[in-house]
C-alpha cells in the first residue's frame, strides 16, 4: 500500500517480491541517492550565498560613511527623533531639511541611536536584522503550504517507513531553499544590509500577509477567535508596512483582497478601521507639522517618470529571478484554474496575490528616485510560490500513486490474485520521492545559476571566482566584485582607501567654521556639526514647483556656509548656480567610486587660503 504522501507503508506483494520489483526498488534507491546528493549541493550553494551576504553585511557595519546616498539623511531622522525634534520641516527655512518617508522606520531606530550612539552600523544592524525576519518568515510560510497541502505526513505510517521516506527531508530542505533563495536574491543582497527603510516595510509586509494566511485560509482548522486575533494582527502589521513606506500598497492591495474574498464582513470592518485610523494620524501629523507631513511624504513624491526604465528593470529581474518568477506564474495559473473550475474566488492563495501585486508594484521603478528594490516584495512572494508550486506536484503526484495503489489492491482482491507486481503504483513507487527532489533541487539549482554575485578576490572568493570564470570581470570597476546583474554601485567590498579618504573629509569640514553645506549627512554628522539639506528632497520639490530657494540663496550669497560638499549635484539648478558664484572647488576627494568635491568660499582663494 502507498500511502497519500507516496511512501510504501505495506507491501503490493507477498514478502517473495519478483525480480521485477526488485529491480524498481534498487534503481529507485539509487535515482534517490542522486536526487539526494542534487539537492545537498543546492543548498550548499545557497549557503555560500549567505555567506556572501555575512560578509557584505560585515563590512558595511565597519563603514562609517554613507556607502548609498541616503543612508546617513534616514540616520539624522532618528537622531532628531531621539533628541525630540522634529523630522517634516519647512524645506524652505534653514536647515533647508525635511525627511520624505513615514515615520515607523525612524522611530523603530531612535531608541538604538539613543542606547548605541548615532552610528551608521546600527541603522544597517536594523536593516539586517529586519531581512533575517522576512527569511524566517519566508521559511515558515514555505512549511505551513507544505502541511496545508495535505503533505504533512500519515500519522499511521510506521517509523521505519518515515525514516525510508525522502518526503520528511523535502519538508524541510524546500521551505530552506525558498528562505536562501531570497537572501540569494541580487537586489536582496545589494540593500538588505544598508540603512533604509525599505527591507523593514518588507519585514512588516510579509509578516501581515503571513498572519493574514494563517488566519483566514480555510483549509486549517483553527477557532473562530483565534482567526480573528491572527487576522486583525495582520492588518495591523500591513498598516505598520504602509507607516513605514509607501510602497507597502502592494501588500495592503494583496491583503485586503484576499479578505474580501475569505471574509467580506471582516474586510468591511477592517476597511473603515483602517481608514479611520490612517486618516487620524495623518490629520494629526500634518496638523503639528503645519502642512510638511503631506507634503514631503506624499507630494514631493510625484516624480518624473520614464516608461523605459520600468522595462529594463522588468527585464533585469526576469534575467536575474526567471526560475521562480516562472514557477511562481505557474503557481498563480494553477489558482486561477482551480478558481475557474469552483466558480469561486475562494481557491485563490493569499502568495498568488501578493506576487501579482508586488510583480504590478515594478511599475513605479521608472519614477526618479526609484530603482529595482521596489521588486523585493515580489521576490519575497516568488520564494514561497516556488515551494507551494513543488509541494502542489509532489501532492498531486502522490495522491495518483495512492489511488493507483488502491485500485491494484481492489483488483488483486476481485481476484484473488496475490502475485501480481505489475501495478503502475508498485513501478512508479520507489521514484516519486527521489523525482520530487531531484526537482525540488533543479529549480533551485537553475535560480542560484542565475543570481550570481560575489567579491573576486581573497584567497576563498578569488579561487571561486576563477573557478566559476568571473574573476577578471568587474560589476563597479575598480572593485574585484561580479555581479549578474552587470553595473552596479552596491554589493562590493571597499577599500581601505575609501574610509582614510572619507575622514580625511571629515577633518576638512571640522575644521571650516560655522554650518557645511553637505550632500552627504555622515560627513558633516561625523564632523560634529548639523546636517544641512536632503539634496534629492530639495530636487524634488523644485521639479514639482513646491520649493522657495529664496533664503538658501541668500545665505549661500553671504557666503554663510563653511565648505560646500559635492558628490552628485542632486539640487536645484539655481541653487548650484548660486554656490558656483560664490564657492570654488578646493580639493577632490574619491570614495566608495564616487568624486567628491569640497567647496570653499570664493574670498578664501583669494586670500590664498592653502586649503
Amino acid at each position: 500500500m502507498v500511502n497519500s504522501t507516496g511512501i510504501v507503508v505495506e507491501e503490493l506483494t507477498p514478502p517473495a517480491a519478483s525480480p521485477r520489483a526488485l529491480q524498481h526498488a534498487r534503481f529507485g534507491a539509487a535515482l534517490s541517492s542522486l536526487s539526494v546528493v542534487a539537492l545537498g549541493l543546492t543548498i550548499a550553494i545557497f549557503a555560500g550565498y549567505f555567506v556572501i551576504y555575512l560578509v557584505y553585511a560585515r563590512a558595511l557595519f565597519a563603514f562609517p560613511f554613507d556607502y548609498d546616498q541616503g543612508e546617513g539623511f534616514e540616520l539624522y531622522d532618528a537622531i532628531r527623533l531621539a533628541r525630540g525634534e522634529g523630522i517634516y520641516l519647512d524645506n524652505a527655512e534653514f536647515p533647508f531639511y525635511a525627511s520624505n518617508y513615514p515615520p515607523v522606520y525612524r522611530l523603530v531606530l531612535a531608541p538604538l541611536v539613543a542606547w548605541f550612539g548615532p552610528h551608521l552600523w546600527v541603522g544597517r544592524a536594523l536593516a539586517f536584522a529586519a531581512s533575517l525576519v522576512t527569511g524566517a518568515l519566508i521559511f515558515l510560510a514555505a512549511r505551513r503550504l507544505w502541511q496545508a497541502e495535505g503533505l504533512a505526513g500519515d500519522e499511521r505510517q510506521s517509523r521505519r517507513a518515515l525514516r525510508a521516506s525522502l518526503f520528511p527531508i523535502l519538508r524541510l530542505c524546500v521551505p530552506l531553499l525558498a528562505a536562501l533563495a531570497f537572501f540569494a536574491a541580487n537586489y536582496v543582497y545589494q540593500v538588505g544590509p544598508l540603512a533604509r527603510a525599505h527591507v523593514p516595510m518588507v519585514m512588516f509586509a510579509f509578516a501581515g500577509i503571513s498572519c493574514l494566511d494563517i488566519g483566514l485560509d480555510p483549509r486549517r482548522a483553527s477557532p473562530e477567535a483565534a482567526r480573528a486575533r491572527y487576522s486583525a494582527l495582520g492588518v495591523v502589521l500591513l498598516l505598520i508596512a504602509g507607516w513605514t513606506k509607501l510602497q507597502a500598497v502592494d501588500a495592503l492591495v494583496a491583503g485586503f483582497t484576499y479578505l474580501l474574498i475569505r471574509r467580506p464582513k471582516w474586510f468591511a470592518l477592517a476597511l473603515a478601521a483602517s481608514a479611520l485610523v490612517t486618516g487620524a494620524l495623518v490629520l494629526a501629523m500634518n496638523a503639528a507639522t503645519n502642512g510638511q507631513f503631506w507634503l514631503n511624504v506624499v507630494l514631493a513624491n510625484v516624480n518624473a517618470y520614464d516608461i523605459a526604465v520600468t522595462w529594463q528593470t522588468y527585464g533585469q529581474w526576469f534575467r536575474l529571478q526567471g526560475v521562480l518568477i516562472v514557477c511562481s506564474v505557474l503557481y498563480v495559473a494553477w489558482d486561477v484554474a482551480r478558481a475557474a473550475r469552483a466558480r469561486s474566488f475562494g481557491p485563490i492563495t493569499i502568495w498568488s496575490l501578493y506576487f501579482v501585486a508586488g510583480s504590478a508594484m515594478g511599475m513605479l521603478t521608472g519614477k526618479w528616485g526609484a530603482g529595482p528594490a521596489y521588486l523585493i516584495a515580489a521576490i519575497a512572494a516568488s520564494c514561497v510560490c516556488a515551494a507551494g508550486l513543488l509541494v502542489r506536484i509532489t501532492h498531486r503526484w502522490a495522491r495518483r500513486l495512492r489511488d493507483e495503489a488502491q485500485g491494484a489492491r481492489d483488483a488483486a482482491r476481485s481476484t484473488s490474485d496475490a502475485t501480481s507486481d505489475a501495478s503502475g503504483a508498485e513501478r512508479r513507487a520507489p521514484y516519486l520521492p527521489a523525482l520530487a527532489t531531484a526537482l525540488a533541487a533543479l529549480i533551485f539549482f537553475l535560480q542560484a545559476a542565475l543570481n550570481v554575485h560575489l567579491p573576486t578576490s581573497g584567497r576563498i572568493f578569488g579561487a571561486i571566482a576563477r573557478l566559476i570564470g568571473v574573476a577578471d570581470t568587474s560589476s563597479y570597476p575598480p572593485y574585484p566584485y561580479y555581479d549578474s546583474a552587470g553595473f552596479t554601485q552596491l554589493g562590493h567590498l571597499l577599500d581601505p582607501a575609501d574610509a582614510a579618504n572619507g575622514w580625511a573629509m571629515v577633518e576638512m569640514i571640522r575644521s571650516v567654521p560655522g554650518p557645511v553645506w553637505s550632500e552627504e549627512a555622515m560627513l558633516t554628522l561625523l564632523a560634529g556639526k548639523d546636517v544641512v539639506t536632503n539634496p534629492t528632497q530639495l530636487l524634488n520639490l523644485s521639479k514639482n514647483g513646491m520649493l522657495d530657494t529664496s533664503r538658501m540663496i541668500a545665505m549661500i550669497e553671504q557666503r554663510a556656509f563653511g565648505a560646500v560638499v559635492f558628490r552628485a549635484l542632486f539640487y536645484p539648478d539655481e541653487v548650484k548656480e548660486a554656490i558656483f558664484r560664490n564657492y570654488y572647488w578646493a580639493r577632490h576627494f574619491r570614495m566608495n567610486g564616487f568624486d567628491y568635491w569640497v567647496l570653499l568660499p570664493a574670498e578664501q582663494r583669494a586670500n590664498g587660503d592653502p586649503q
